[in-house]
């Protein structure tokens, strides 16, 4: 993981200070052994109750160099969320569907939407990011600006799937890509419903394996011109 260079080569407005003379050479590598270490913190504790401190000791570094690239807690958090959403995006928008058939370019989307959620860090920051977004806004969201991109590829897949004779004419590739969103992660950053109405726990290899073939199917289901019998909408694989 490493911290998006033009936010964090520079430090903090107003930080400079002797704690810049304390920064090691390889400033990119201390950048980066923050990150990594904050998002341990943040996974395992949630933005509340991570310590700039513990952070520190993990990284190796003193709490002043910290503050010295980063304003505060919640900037780092935040740049933080920013980086795991920009990797995530770029794994997507890096899929090749165009060589394969629509029906089987959908599948590997759904899959590569559900691939990053079997990292448990990831599921945790998921969570704690979802409700700092919804209070916070930020500089820069990899998200929201890699969203087109990603908009983009599913317009044209549906709209292959259309001129074949796969995919039904009738559906807002827009709309079909949030739900298909909402359908295959949703179920890892909210465990507990999961587990409740479905005893499905999805941290396990086998709950996870059965709701990404359930969710993949489901969401094929509701584009499809002819309801394939190749993945049914139950729990066993066949």
């Amino acid at each position: 993981m490493t911290i998006l260079p033009d936010l964090h080569d520079s430090p903090a407005p107003g930080r400079a200070g002797p704690a810049a003379a304390k920064a090691p050479p390889n400033k990119r590598d201390t950048l980066r052994r923050i990150a990594e270490a904050a998002r341990r913190e943040f996974a395992a504790k949630g933005l509340a109750d991570a310590r700039i401190d513990d952070i520190a000791v993990a990284a190796g570094v003193t709490k002043q160099l910290i503050y010295h690239y980063f304003r505060s807690k919640e900037e780092l958090f935040a740049c933080v969320l920013d980086e795991s959403s920009a990797q995530v995006m770029e794994a997507l928008l890096a899929l090749e569907l165009d060589s394969l058939p629509p029906r089987e370019a959908l599948r590997a989307l759904l899959d590569a939407m559900l691939l990053p959620y079997q990292d448990r860090e990831l599921r945790a920051l998921a969570q704690e990011g979802i409700r700092y977004h919804e209070t916070h806004t930020t500089p820069r969201n990899s998200f929201t600006g890699m969203a087109p991109q990603l908009n983009g590829m599913m317009r044209a897949t549906l709209a292959r799937g259309v001129a074949s004779g796969d995919f039904r004419a009738d559906v807002d590739p827009d709309l079909l890509l949030a739900m298909a969103a909402l359908a295959t992660t949703s179920a890892y950053v909210n465990r507990y419903t999961v587990a409740t109405l479905a005893g499905l726990d999805v941290a396990g290899d086998a709950g996870a394996a059965t709701w990404r073939r359930f969710a993949v199917a489901f969401v094929l289901s509701a584009v499809e011109r002819e309801r394939s019998t190749l993945d049914p909408l139950t729990r066993a694989a066949q």
